[in-house]
């Protein structure tokens, strides 16, 4: 499925966090990169119809997004660490906001579990979990009734490698079959799966497309030098 933005723009007062970025991402899996500040929270949230743009409009293959549509997943930098719910309470109450119908939420609930790989879990406090498996149950939360496009803000933030490793393999079946979109920090997090590229500095796109027209590649070394390079520039 397409997603389209057309110089969306998103002010707070004088500030202007997202500044006229255009987008087009077609199903896969699509790194938002950028520096904290950089604008790819504030750019995700107006994508998903949680902040009103000042101007711009969203499409999603050609039909401008309805945030009640059920089309987006979307995951925010909290990890969940005051929930009161079990993981599978949690999920079930997921389900509900996204209005799937009763019959079908057991089964949709297991499969998510699945997924996460929190089997062992499915009926612990969320907020007894370590970070890694809380981002876990939040990346599944995204993937309620299987959206055809997925935003996560920075779903690897704050985890060591074998978290983040865990968080990627869930990354990496969503991508197959929806048009995901990952922000990140870490160049590491998504060198190795994603299929596209937005770089982003001080609410402007600075580059948007192939990893291979970057120039870069997917060279660790030169990509961080060359996604440093620009930041400074």
């Amino acid at each position: 499925m397409k997603l389209t933005t057309d110089k969306l723009t998103v002010k707070y007062g004088s500030h202007i966090a997202v500044d006229h970025i255009s987008l087009n991402v077609d199903t896969g899996f699509h790194a938002l990169l950028g520096p904290n500040g950089a604008g790819k929270s504030s750019l995700l949230r107006a994508i998903a119809g949680l902040t009103q743009p000042s101007s711009g409009s969203v499409y999603i293959d050609g039909r401008v997004n309805d945030p009640r549509s059920g089309l987006v997943g979307y995951l925010p930098q909290d990890n969940l660490e005051k929930s009161r719910f079990t993981v599978r309470e949690h999920l079930a109450y997921m389900c509900w906001l996204r209005k799937v119908p009763q019959h079908k939420v057991p089964h949709e609930v297991d499969r998510l579990i699945e997924l996460a790989g929190l089997a062992d879990k499915a009926d612990s406090l969320i907020k007894h979990l370590s970070g890694g498996m809380r981002r876990r149950v939040g990346i599944s939360s995204a993937l309620v009734s299987s959206p055809p496009v997925i935003l996560l803000d920075e779903p690897t933030a704050g985890l060591d490698l074998s978290q983040r490793s865990a968080c990627k393999r869930i990354l990496h079946h969503s991508s197959e079959s929806s048009t995901l979109i990952i922000s990140t920090h870490i160049v590491e997090d998504v060198i190795e799966n994603a299929d596209t590229l937005t770089i982003m500095k001080n609410g402007v796109k600075e580059y948007s497309g192939p990893w291979e027209k970057f120039g870069a590649g997917r060279d660790i070394n030169k990509l961080n030098t060359m996604y440093l390079d620009l930041l400074e520039s």
